[in-house]
């Protein structure tokens, strides 16, 4: 049964990959986590500086702790004390060569959908950084572009505000989206991403084994 579910998987993530290229993206698809993180390693040149932003599944590659142990240049805000440094640290970050992020949702037509709360993850995807390597696990995929954006306002965003421990959002207290205006507001940018204006700018790691939320 598992070898059927991940030949499914296969499949999906081939039929995925051909509709993402037609958009100009790049794509890599992988088995596991593991497979996608040696996969960026090698792509991305020990020489140039990697930011990223906030996603479980980039920290759970353990990409990070790899690039530093081979002495890359990491822009990282979570090496920073004040806010006032985090910030200043995300604003670097957007001037970085590789920029590595996730994204919350795809649809099966080859739209990505993101909601930000600050922004910064959405901008270096849009502009930026000269190369954006996102690790994405099938599981993202929600079917057309309505419904990954409410599996994306009504199920991504919710486990995100737990998972940064807000306390005032509705989502936190129904697990729903709220349509907020609330300071914590984790949903302030909805962004669609239908297209890679630079082709191959946007590299996307399919991966097969389930990952991040």
């Amino acid at each position: 049964m598992e070898d059927f579910q991940t030949a499914r998987k296969y499949a999906a993530a081939i039929t995925l990959s051909k509709k993402l290229i037609r958009r100009n993206f790049q794509t890599v698809i992988c088995a596991t986590l593991a497979e996608a993180k040696e996969h960026a390693l090698q792509a991305i040149n020990p020489t140039k500086t990697v930011g990223f932003g906030g996603s479980l599944t980039v920290a759970a590659s353990g990409l990070i702790p790899a690039l530093y142990e081979r002495g890359q240049k990491v822009i990282d805000r979570e090496r920073t004390t004040t806010p006032e440094a985090r910030h200043q640290v995300m604003r670097q970050a957007l001037t970085a060569d590789y920029f590595l992020t996730s994204i919350n949702g795809i649809a099966e037509t080859g739209e990505l959908v993101n909601v930000d709360n600050i922004g910064n993850r959405v901008a270096a995807l849009t502009f930026g950084p000269e190369k954006v390597l996102a690790f994405v696990s099938m599981n993202k995929v929600y079917g057309n572009l309505e419904t990954s954006l409410e599996r994306v306002r009504n199920q991504t965003a919710p486990l995100n505000s737990w998972r940064l421990n807000l306390k005032d959002t509705p989502c936190i207290k129904t697990g729903n989206c709220g349509n907020c205006l609330k300071p914590e507001c984790i949903c302030n940018t909805i962004a669609i991403t239908r297209r890679s204006p630079v082709p191959e700018r946007i590299v996307i790691y399919l991966i097969l084994e389930d990952a991040g939320v």
